[in-house]
């Protein structure tokens, strides 16, 4: 999530994303759902936006940004997410980053493999705030750090 990429062109941002994007998705499928400490950590920051914008789902949150909003939150996710993977907090890095591409995906579901990548990871974004409020409603169910 760092910001070392030089000037590129739009085409090169979108192939970037998108490759990236692919990547995220195929880990979301294959990895994540075997660490309940990175479901958690996704869920719980997933669940504090949506809460804080007084809404109650992930895809309403997406829906309701502005412009200025929107550049807000993807400002403040390169800036939290860089600082975590500075500290080496790799899994809080890598929860932000989720959040990030889904809100990434709203500006690139021109794209017919990104919009039906983007439902796709919104579920799996609303399944993790499931599993944070249960696991959270009793607290020592909630996944202890590796």
């Amino acid at each position: 999530m760092t910001d070392e990429t030089p000037d590129i062109s739009p085409e090169d941002k979108r192939k970037l994303f998108k490759e990236r994007f692919a990547a995220v998705m195929m880990d979301m499928g294959q990895n994540v759902h075997k660490d309940p400490e990175s479901l958690y950590l996704i869920g719980s920051l997933a669940a504090h936006l949506v809460d804080k914008a007084n809404l109650t789902t992930w895809t309403e949150l997406k829906a309701a940004l502005s412009q200025h909003a929107y550049s807000g939150l993807i400002n403040s996710f390169k800036d939290q997410g860089n600082e975590h993977h500075k500290k080496g907090n790799q899994k809080v890095a890598y929860a932000i980053e989720i959040l990030a591409i889904s809100v990434i995906c709203k500006t690139q579901n021109d794209d017919p493999q990104v919009g039906s990548g983007e439902q796709l990871l919104d579920k799996m974004i609303e399944d993790t705030i499931g599993f944070y409020r249960r696991r959270s409603a009793n607290r020592n169910n909630a996944p202890k750090p590796n």
